[in-house]
């Protein structure tokens, strides 16, 4: 073979390559924006389980349900907690807001967007319902964690961590029972088995679906690095839908949950299927909350 073909054929290897580690890159510096944003991981403050009734709420100590996140007023006013939602009745002289307008009642449904719930100043709460519990989830902007985080850690990019793996699909898809961190047993959708090898060796990594309509795979595995360099719950990593009988698996996009980034989370965790022997050495290390 001509070396001009030879050349021609490195530089565009070296040329993907490139453009590969750009993306991850890319990706990774757009994950580290969405932790630190106004309603990202670092900048929740709070996470009340609420019984039934009415009840006070704000920064105050004589609050029933008092907050810590820096903004809050020291009384917000009370809520009215019922089965699936929870109303809230604005204090006097304290502006609250729903989608940038001024209420003094709001309705908060359970398991909406932030940009949904009511803000006031630099914090925003919505309501958050997990099994029978309903609850209140509070970020700020001032939040300790967000105003001491400094980025993310990751094992360099390595391109023997994105895998081709056999997409074994689950007939008929079923599901599987995951247990999140504060004990509550949810059904996630399977809808089959990634198989791969790393070194020689072969792995399985059962795939779920994070809602019936999603438009990709969502795994949570432990392994060899778990509790070592790693979280040590276990990471998360989404891929692309099977396409003929085939699937991505990128570990240098594996990351943390989000309780690695707060104990105001209530985060899924993998399923012992998922628990790998191999050390995974690419994606997010662990991240160390500051208290």
């Amino acid at each position: 073979m001509p070396k001009t073909f030879l050349l021609f054929g490195l530089v565009g290897f070296l040329l993907q390559a490139s453009a590969y580690r750009a993306d991850v890159e890319s990706f990774r510096k757009t994950r580290a924006s969405e932790i630190a944003g106004d309603t990202g991981w670092a900048s929740l403050t709070d996470l009340v389980w609420t019984a039934k009734g009415v009840h006070t709420v704000g920064r105050g100590a004589t609050n029933e349900y008092a907050l810590k996140a820096p903004s809050a007023p020291d009384r917000l006013g009370t809520i009215t907690v019922g089965e699936d939602a929870i109303s809230l009745h604005v204090a006097a002289g304290v502006t609250a807001k729903v989608k940038n307008q001024t209420v003094t009642d709001a309705q908060l449904q359970p398991n909406v967007a932030p940009s949904e719930g009511v803000s006031v100043g630099d914090m925003t709460m919505v309501a958050i319902k997990r099994g029978s519990r309903i609850g209140l989830r509070v970020w700020d902007r001032k939040a300790p964690a967000r105003l001491a985080f400094t980025g993310l850690k990751w094992y360099p990019v390595a391109e023997k961590w994105r895998v081709e793996a056999t997409f074994v699909p689950h007939q008929p898809v079923g599901t599987i029972k995951i247990q999140n961190i504060i004990g509550d047993l949810i059904d996630m959708p399977n809808p089959g088995t990634a198989v791969f090898t790393v070194g020689g060796q072969k792995y399985e990594l059962e795939a779920l679906l994070e809602s019936d309509d999603a438009d990709e795979l969502f795994f949570m595995f432990k392994d060899g690095t778990s509790n070592k360099t790693t979280y040590g719950a276990g990471r998360y990593l989404y891929t692309p839908l099977p396409k003929n009988g085939k699937v991505t698996i990128d570990f240098n996009r594996a990351m943390n949950p989000p309780c690695a980034f707060t104990n105001f989370a209530t985060c899924p965790l993998p399923p012992a299927k998922n628990r790998l022997s191999v050390a995974i050495t690419a994606g997010e290390l662990d991240h160390k909350i500051p208290h």
